[in-house]
């Protein structure tokens, strides 16, 4: 597994100066668009080096199941396609799918959906654990592992919507192409991740439990006050 992260570089500037092409060889138009936030009807002129299209679906469970989409231009050699997941838990789960075309307007999205997801237990295990607020957690259980979520994370970031940040701590499996994140422009929230590190997940124990609800120690009076500036869905942390 590569060691290096990847920063994908996915929000960029969309009033070119010098245009991107496609691939007739005219300038490159994609949509831009985050849900809950701006979106423009009319697609927008890429830029170089941005030389395609992209969106991203995303299904998280961070205090509430939320859905998104995000469209923009993008550059193909700086960004990653395909299928990326945590899993810290059984309630707390983040999964993303994004894809590149390099044709005008391809990134199209009318409603976000729930992405079709394998949920077929994978028979590997990883500590588990969630702390909104804090720069480390102590696992408390395990999550077994689905699909091809092969890796154990102990990841640190921060989650960020407009000007509002938060400060997480977590545990649990992951996706390969997971581990590689260092900065993501997504459907729901941004990712400023300042520690993903990966290790291959070990075989399940027989005996062992569903997944945990991996909650880690937080105090509520040290983060409500950032939570109450923070979109509605993370106010189900605390209800």
């Amino acid at each position: 597994m590569a060691k290096g992260l990847i920063t994908l570089c996915l929000f960029c500037m969309l009033r070119a100066t010098t245009g991107a092409q496609n691939q007739t060889g005219s300038p490159l138009t994609c949509f831009n668009c985050k849900s809950g936030g701006s979106c423009s009807l009319t697609p927008q002129t890429c830029s170089l080096p941005q030389d395609a299209c992209i969106i991203l679906r995303e299904h998280n469970t961070l205090g509430a199941e939320n859905l998104g989409t995000y469209q923009s231009c993008a550059n193909s050699r700086q960004s990653l396609t395909g299928f990326l997941a945590f899993y810290f838990g059984d309630k707390v789960v983040v999964e993303i799918e994004s894809e590149l075309c390099k044709n005008n307007d391809c990134n199209t999205e009318s409603t976000p959906s729930r992405l079709a997801i394998n949920t077929v237990r994978n028979g590997l295990q990883c500590p588990a654990c969630y702390a909104p607020g804090f720069q480390s957690c102590e696992s408390n259980g395990h999550v077994l592992c689905t699909g091809g979520a092969d890796q154990c994370a102990v990841v640190v970031g921060t989650l960020v919507q407009g000007d509002v940040s938060i400060p997480f701590a977590a545990r649990g499996c992951a996706t390969e192409a997971a581990c590689s994140i260092e900065t993501l422009e997504s459907g729901v929230f941004s990712y400023k991740l300042i520690k993903a590190q990966c290790s291959p997940a070990p075989k399940a124990e027989i005996n062992s439990a569903s997944r945990s609800s991996a909650w880690g120690p937080f105090s509520l009076g040290s983060i409500i006050p950032q939570v109450l500036l923070f979109l509605p869905s993370l106010l189900g942390l605390f209800c």
